[in-house]
């Protein structure tokens, strides 16, 4: 091997490491979509206002082919409203506010406050179901039945994706590029 040869090659030695690893820094507007997931779930029969719960990202989110924020990346939420499930097939519902999640450099990105009040399938057309039946086999007695039928609590668990939003833009240094099989 020429000395010419080994220099070439104790260049690129040095070189290379940064060249891997070079950061850019990446303007990541505000309003850019972010799904995320719950860790643990969340429902609307024992959740409390105030809760505070864990989330990550539910993908890789890339901005001018750079990794912002990597898949799995963890956050925080808080629970800000619940309606637990009641008489009459009424629903539960929770209010969440999802804050922040980690972006590749590691610093809070700020979520907008969007609160998600998703309501769980009403039970409505089991009440008047039974009311009906109820009717039909009890007698005038049976039009109050309906008061027990419960509707069905609101659980959010890791299995569903919480679409919420970049609050303003951030700037962030993006070290890594999505694979070739990235899907959009």
């Amino acid at each position: 091997m020429t000395s010419k040869m080994c220099g070439l090659m104790l260049v690129f030695a040095l070189f290379a490491p940064s060249i891997a690893t070079a950061a850019t820094v990446v303007t990541v507007p505000g309003g850019t979509q972010v799904p995320v997931q719950v860790v643990e779930p969340i429902s609307s029969s024992n959740a409390n206002v105030g809760d505070v719960f864990q989330i990550t990202t539910a993908k890789d989110i890339v901005v001018n082919n750079w990794i912002v924020i990597p898949k799995g990346s963890p956050g925080q939420g808080e629970v800000i409203s619940v309606d637990r499930a009641g008489s009459h097939g009424h629903p539960g519902s929770l209010g969440l506010q999802v804050d922040y999640v980690y972006s590749a450099d590691g610093g809070k990105v700020k979520l907008s406050n969007i609160s998600h009040a998703n309501q769980a399938e009403g039970n409505s057309g089991a009440a008047s179901t039974a009311t009906i039946a109820s009717y039909v086999v009890l007698g005038p007695l049976g039009l109050f039945a309906h008061n027990f039928v419960k509707g069905k609590d609101l659980t959010i668990d890791s299995s569903k994706t919480i679409l919420v939003f970049v609050d303003y833009t951030v700037h962030i240094k993006a070290t890594a590029h999505p694979t070739n099989d990235y899907e959009h």
